[in-house]
């Protein structure tokens, strides 16, 4: 179970170095993060592979928190059920975005 809080620990860590990550694929791509016309594949590319970075602490909450539960401690659910519903409502919103700034 401590393997899991401890993920959810670095969900801060994961999004400085998203955004950081994120700008650097872009400008490996040729495009600045303020620019009007990036190209959808450019976004992707950068996007995607960002938010992979930043859902990976909860999902690994998620993981090790079920875990936990199965093996004997009902508190593992907690930590579980915020990486999870965090690592999803990530992904929805990042989709929205993409989606509205379209």
């Amino acid at each position: 179970m401590r393997r899991a809080w401890l993920w959810l620990a670095l969900l801060l860590p994961a999004f400085v170095l998203t955004v950081l990550l994120g700008d650097w694929l872009l400008s490996l791509q040729g495009y600045a993060d303020g620019d009007e016309t990036v190209p959808l594949t450019a976004t992707l590319v950068a996007g995607g592979l960002a938010l992979l970075v930043l859902i990976t602490p909860g999902v690994a909450a998620l993981f090790y928190g079920l875990r936990a539960r199965r093996r004997g401690a009902p508190a593992g659910l907690t930590p579980a059920l915020v990486g999870g519903v965090t690592a999803f409502a990530l992904v929805v919103l990042n989709v929205v975005a993409l989606i509205v700034s379209r």
